[in-house]
């Protein structure tokens, strides 16, 4: 059955539509482009990219050559915009935005997590990396605590809630990282030690100068691979992670078209598998693997 007021509103939808949609794409290939970056990235030619100093296997130094997953996902980028990538190392994670806010980066891309108060002075793209917060827990430094056997972070906040001792807890954090502020929701009586890097922290937790560390399931892992043969009987990574964590790009305010690029990119970096091609890169990586499914009632009739 036809309903023409329906098919009347149907067409001028449908014809709104195609205009928003032309205007779009003339909007975007004109030279005057809607983005202040982008418009300097195509000028130039050059997409200038902030990483990490020294986050593996994302970013950092081998054979005096930066190299890492956030190195090739920014080499990819620039290819897809016709540019060549720029890879610019701050001395420390902390400069990232203030270097971005000044006009000396375009993008960063630097397995920065993506949070509420960072998003006040950046803009962040959709995640490209899903990751969540672990615990590097020392044995030794635990068993006073009487949590050196927990499996995990439910069973050691219940233990600590138990035995009374959740006030002596010392907790290794990196300063600036998101740890630094999540932390105390998760551990309220805790003392937080903040280091200058990641490995610094790691260290400090395998010298007995904090009780466990906070930060992502990855690094951690990686770390504690690395220093095995120290640390292989001191220290543990409790599955699962405690908290899930996402890394997004961030961009300067006011650049909304390079920010609907970038949601696009990052839906194709997911769809054709090349961020686990790239982590494969640098380490045996396995993961699990879940499809959303959708079943379709029996009694569903979808005629017209």
């Amino acid at each position: 059955m036809k309903y023409p007021g329906l098919q009347t509103a149907g067409s001028l939808m449908a014809a709104i539509f195609a205009v928003l949609m032309l205007a779009t794409l003339s909007f975007a290939q004109s030279p005057d482009s809607a983005s202040p970056t982008l418009r300097r990235v195509y000028a130039d030619k050059v997409l200038r990219v902030g990483v990490n100093p020294l986050f593996k296997p994302f970013s950092f130094a081998k054979d005096g050559k930066r190299t890492g997953v956030d190195v090739e996902i920014a080499n990819l980028l620039a290819k897809k915009l016709g540019v060549r990538a720029e890879i610019i190392v701050p001395r420390s994670f902390s400069e990232l935005i203030p270097m971005l806010q000044a006009d000396r980066i375009d993008i960063i891309i630097a397995g920065m997590s993506i949070t509420f108060d960072r998003a006040k002075l950046v803009d962040f793209s959709t995640p490209y990396f899903e990751t969540g917060l672990s615990i590097l827990l020392n044995k030794t430094r635990a068993a006073r605590l009487g949590i050196s056997g927990v499996p995990n972070y439910t069973a050691m906040v219940r233990e600590l809630a138990g035995n009374g001792k959740a006030d002596q807890l010392v907790i290794a954090v990196t300063e600036g990282k998101a740890p630094q502020r999540i932390v105390p929701r998760f551990f309220p009586k805790a003392t937080i030690k903040a280091f200058p890097s990641n490995e610094a922290a790691a260290q400090a937790t395998l010298e007995g100068k904090a009780d466990l560390m906070v930060h992502d399931e990855i690094f951690l892992k990686v770390w504690l691979k690395e220093h095995a043969k120290e640390a292989r009987f001191r220290l543990a990574v409790l599955d699962p992670p405690f908290k899930p964590d996402y890394y997004g790009m961030a961009i300067r305010k006011g650049n909304q078209e390079f920010l609907n690029m970038l949601a696009v990119f990052n839906m194709e970096l997911q769809a054709n598998g090349y961020v686990g091609q790239f982590m494969n890169h640098y380490l045996p990586v396995t993961t699990r693997v879940s499809t959303r499914s959708y079943n379709i009632n029996e009694d569903y009739y979808g005629g017209d």
